[in-house]
This record gives C-alpha cells, structure tokens and sequence, in this order.
C-alpha cells in the first residue's frame, strides 16, 4: 500500500459562482484545512469551472483509491458530472455529496449516470429560511436541481436554509448524528456484504 498523498482519501470542495464573490465554499474549506479530522485527507479545492483540474488530480491517483466530492451550487453540478463521467470509466467515487446543485438543464438518463459514478450519493435542497434570501433568487434563475435527485440518490435532504448557506448546510445532521462534513471527511460506511448498496450510516 502505497505511503504517500495517494493512500489516502481525496476530498475535493467544488465551489459555485458565487464562489468568486463571496466564498461559501472557500470560507468552510479554509476552516476544514485546519481542522485535525482532516489530517487524514488530501484536500482540493475548486470552483466549478476548474472540474478538469479535479479530474486531472484523481486520475493521477492509482485506481481504486477513495474520492469524495462535496459540490455547492454550480459546483454540485460539476461534481455529479464528475462522478458520472468517472462511472463511466469504471473508476466510481466512494461519496458524491451535491449541497444544492444548480444547472440549466438535467434528466433522469443524466441523474442515472450520476448514481451508477458513485457508491453512495447525498444530495441536500435549500428550501429557504425564514426570511427571503437573494441567494435563493440566484440558484432559481441557474436552474436549481430541486426535487429531481430524491428518486436517485441514497439520501435526499430538505433543509431549512438559504441556497447561499453552504456551511450551515453541512452542518446538517444524518441519523446516526454525523454532519454531512463529518460523511465527508470520515467517508460513508458501507453496508454488509451481500446486503445490498452501500448507504451512509
């Protein structure tokens, strides 16, 4: 087994548009840097244009080796394309968690793709906080993936928040009482052999 950068777990934050303004996900990828759970983690961060120089990184990682890609807006939707495009070469990642992805136009054939690239899919919706939001207008207008994911993925969340509230929305809780950041940076348990898809735990 190898001992360098490659053995362990690439966890890669995908931000949105609004990345190059006001940071959402930047800002909780720079928290998540000097976080000591992270220390087990090769950390990447992108925007969403830059999806070529996340694949560049997996592809130079041997096959087999754990990828986890975590999108916010834009970049959700550059991370399931990602994954689907990586299922597709056979190389499916270990966790795809999309935090409200935005496109102008999916599918079901498309979202299929997207299932069969990764081993365990969490897909999170903004539904608004309390008070209007301009974020919220933001993601309507680039075409929010809404509902579409809920008969795809292995967990479909409803959150109370604003499109804009990336961290807030990790910070979602799964059953087991992990955040959505801890899935990320722990990765998902599997189910037991034989006893079907791997969901998180």
């Amino acid at each position: 087994m190898p001992d360098d950068a490659s053995a362990r777990p690439l966890v890669a934050f995908l931000g949105g548009a609004g990345d190059r303004l006001f940071q959402p996900c930047r800002s909780v990828f720079r928290r998540v840097e000097a976080m000591p759970e992270a220390a087990g983690c090769e950390l990447l961060y992108a925007v969403h244009w830059q999806a070529g120089r996340v694949l560049d990184r997996i592809e130079a990682r041997p096959a087999g080796a754990l990828v986890r890609l975590v999108g916010h807006s834009w970049g959700g939707n550059a991370a399931a394309r990602l994954a689907a495009r990586l299922g597709e070469a056979g190389r499916p990642v270990e966790l795809l968690l999309t935090i409200d992805p935005v496109a102008r136009w999916i599918d079901p054939a498309f979202l299929a793709r997207v299932r069969a690239g990764a081993r365990v899919w969490v897909n999170a919706r903004a539904v608004g906080g309390p008070h209007f939001h301009y974020s919220d207008v933001v993601a309507a207008i680039g075409g929010p993936y809404g509902e579409a994911p809920r008969r795809f993925a292995d967990l479909h969340l409803d959150l109370p928040q604003p499109h804009s509230a990336f961290g807030a929305m990790l910070a979602a809780r799964l059953p087991d009482g992990r955040s959505l950041l801890d899935l990320a940076l722990q990765g998902p348990a599997l189910a037991e052999p034989g006893a079907g898809d791997p969901i998180p735990a």
